[in-house]
């Protein structure tokens, strides 16, 4: 009875060691190498039956694996439960989530990714790369939060413009009201000329002493700028959606210019919201989100080219002539050589 349970054994064990010593043969020196430096002999795992070469070893949810797992050329995708060390030579060991490894996820020349799983011991990449713990993917409450969130700071700077620059802003709907496609396209050429124009004023500045301590000023302070005129023509681009959607009084008033751009803002905002709901929802949440993008991208680009038009008129246009009366104080400029004071005729002198 012995030697039949010695026989059934040695058949058994008869694959795995002939898998091991194919295994072992396989092993070129950068791989002995990584196992010398992590403390692990090819012998010792080729016995256990938990060292896979030039493959991705899986282990399914559901399963457990008991044992250290060691991947030479290949990657560790673990869903289960795995009672020991898991190392990847020249792959990345990644933890799926509902995974739990009761040990250390090491990587030689790879990442540890862990995305969602646990990993009760260290995490640990050599020589060079780094751990890395995937961020889980956004959900549609957060989403929604987000985009509301973009919305609530873009009504309150819309509220700071109307206070400080509320006529400006009205200047700048009616030119978009005016010709909407050459403010489009003049702010399409802002949008490109902007990287050019910085870098020749950055030219010019590094002539001078002077102009050197300028250029981390302008460095900071030309971005702000074009943001802010930016936001300025996106919330005139929402004035005017207001403005022709719901038929609010074209004027000056901050209260009428409120009342529309509320409403314009939420629809041009709306397509935004409209992604964060389809979050969950793969390839139509990204067509969503570029087509979001898109609209707010024409919005702001033609309330830019409308801001500069606005500015350009305003300095152009003329400035009211002076009433001419009958005193004019003599000077160069205006080219008045003798000038008198009006004085009224004397009596005896006045015709009869």
């Amino acid at each position: 009875m012995r030697i039949l349970r010695l026989l059934v054994a040695t058949l058994a064990l008869g694959p795995v060691a002939l898998s091991a010593q194919v295994s072992s043969a396989a092993l070129d020196d950068s791989t002995r190498h990584a196992l010398r430096v992590l403390g692990l002999t090819a012998d010792g795992l080729q016995i256990r039956g938990d060292l896979t070469y030039d493959d991705t070893a899986r282990v399914a949810a559901g399963d457990t694996l008991r044992g250290p797992l060691v991947v030479i050329r290949g990657d560790a995708d673990i869903r289960g439960a795995v009672f020991g060390n898991v190392t990847a030579l020249f792959g990345d060991v990644i933890v799926r989530e509902g995974a739990d490894v009761h040990g250390s996820a090491t990587a030689w020349r790879g990442r540890v990714i862990v995305e969602g799983g646990r990993v009760r011991g260290a995490l640990g990449a050599r020589p060079a790369a780094v751990a890395a713990v995937a961020k889980p993917p956004r959900t549609t409450g957060e989403a929604l939060a987000l985009a509301a969130g973009w919305a609530a700071m873009l009504l309150v700077v819309g509220l700071l413009a109307l206070v400080l620059s509320g006529r400006q802003l009205d200047e700048t709907v009616r030119t978009l009201e005016q010709d909407f496609s050459r403010a489009f396209a003049i702010g399409v050429a802002a949008e490109l000329g902007f990287l050019p124009l910085l870098l020749l004023a950055i030219t010019a500045l590094a002539v001078t002493l002077v102009g050197i301590l300028l250029i981390p000023f302008v460095l900071v302070a030309a971005p702000i700028a074009l943001m802010g005129l930016i936001t300025l023509g996106w919330l005139a681009t929402a004035l005017m959606i207001g403005r022709a959607v719901f038929g609010s009084a074209a004027n000056n008033d901050r209260g009428a210019l409120l009342r529309a751009m509320l409403p314009g803002a939420l629809l041009l905002f709306a397509p935004w919201f409209l992604a964060a709901g389809l979050q969950a929802s793969g390839n139509a949440a990204v067509i969503a989100r570029a087509a979001a993008f898109a609209i707010a991208w024409v919005a702001a680009t033609a309330g830019l080219g409308a801001v500069i038009l606005a500015r350009t008129s305003r300095r152009k246009a003329p400035r009211p002539a002076a009433a001419a009366s009958g005193w004019q104080t003599p000077t160069p400029i205006g080219g008045v050589a003798t000038a008198r004071r009006p004085v009224p005729a004397r009596p005896e002198t006045a015709p009869k």
